[in-house]
């Protein structure tokens, strides 16, 4: 069963909020570094996109999105966003 685009994007949010408030209670940015780093596993491993902006290209919008949770695994893992 595959989830869509709008319920993934309502958990990784939630996820991502968890982790910022992880970071803000105990002080220490790890926390939300690798929520930021789980979310790009998420899309990674189900990439799922908005049905309503792409019609006929299903793999080239899949690959779009494994690349852009990459993205988002690194930026996490190298201290990207809690800086």
């Amino acid at each position: 069963m595959k989830i869509s685009f709008k319920a993934q994007l309502m958990i990784a949010a939630i996820i991502v909020i968890g982790g910022f408030v992880f970071s803000l209670y105990f002080e220490n940015d790890i926390f939300y570094n690798f929520t930021w780093a789980f979310v790009g596993v998420l899309f990674f491993i189900n990439p799922v996109y908005p049905e309503s902006k792409v019609h006929l290209e299903e793999v080239k919008a899949q690959k779009a999105m494994r690349i852009a949770a990459v993205v988002v695994f690194f930026a996490g893992i190298t201290n990207g966003f809690g800086v």
